[in-house]
């Protein structure tokens, strides 16, 4: 026998065998969102609110998520010991992101963090309830910039008979390193500090499906605890070093996030 033929003849039985597969597997009913999903009847659900159908098993997703701040001293009453205070601050994070869903809502994911972070002290009088003891601050800029990687954990739950709106927890664990730079007038100071940061954090949210394969989130962090280790670098050399460990558990105003997401 001619052995392209023979070759080709096995490559035909190969391709065919998922087919007859497929044909022979039962068709189950098809999977609808929103609908309610079955409890284990090994648990006690009694206090449980009824789980909808909101990211189906084997769904992927690629989104992308941003966040804005944008601060002003003239936005605050605090620090009452400052006097003649001219203070800015903002910072801006992009961050793509991809995740799998392991379960029915429930997703293991990844994201990438960018941000950049600029704060301005024009002027600022540091009183200690003394005029003999004064401090008077201008013309101080930092610049920042961080990257991070975090691996997360989300669980979602539907809220509607059709699949469009539902409510998620995100169980995140993160590294960023952070390096800030030091201006004071028109010179720029030969120093800056490197932060190594480990952190643990919780970020409940709300996400709607405005098509059928594209959904908007925002998301809020609640806090968590973390560790810090971050070092003062002038002229190439280590000139000082602060370890720091924290745990904090309420809602962060410069933790909020809005995205899209793209399902397939």
């Amino acid at each position: 026998m001619n052995p392209l033929r023979t070759f080709a003849v096995l490559l035909l039985l190969l391709l065919s065998l998922p087919l007859c597969a497929r044909e022979k597997a039962p068709k189950g009913p098809p999977r609808k969102m929103g609908a309610t999903m079955e409890a284990d009847s090994t648990f006690d659900y009694s206090r449980r609110i009824a789980e909808k159908l909101f990211i189906a098993k084997g769904e992927y997703a690629l989104g992308l998520q941003f966040s804005y701040l944008d601060l002003s001293s003239s936005d605050s009453q605090l620090l009452m010991l400052l006097q003649n205070f001219d203070a800015y601050a903002k910072t801006m994070s992009i961050a793509p992101t991809v995740s799998y869903a392991i379960a029915d809502n429930k997703a293991l994911g990844l994201r990438l963090k960018y941000s950049n972070s600029d704060a301005n002290v024009n002027s600022a009088d540091l009183s200690l309830l003394s005029e003999d003891l004064s401090l008077n601050i201008s013309d101080l800029r930092a610049h920042s910039n961080s990257i991070q990687a975090a691996v997360f954990y989300r669980s979602s739950i539907g809220l509607d008979d059709r699949g469009r709106f539902g409510l998620f927890t995100d169980l995140e664990l993160s590294y960023s390193r952070t390096s800030t730079a030091f201006s004071y007038g028109s010179a720029s100071l030969d120093s800056y500090t490197l932060s190594d940061k480990v952190r643990f954090s919780l970020h409940p949210g709300l996400e709607v499906f405005v098509m059928n394969n594209v959904s908007s989130f925002v998301s809020i962090g609640i806090g968590g605890a973390s560790y810090t280790s971050t070092r003062c670098i002038k002229g190439g050399e280590v000139i000082g070093r602060r370890d720091a460990s924290n745990a904090r558990f309420m809602l962060d105003v410069t933790d909020i996030a809005v995205g899209l997401f793209l399902h397939f």
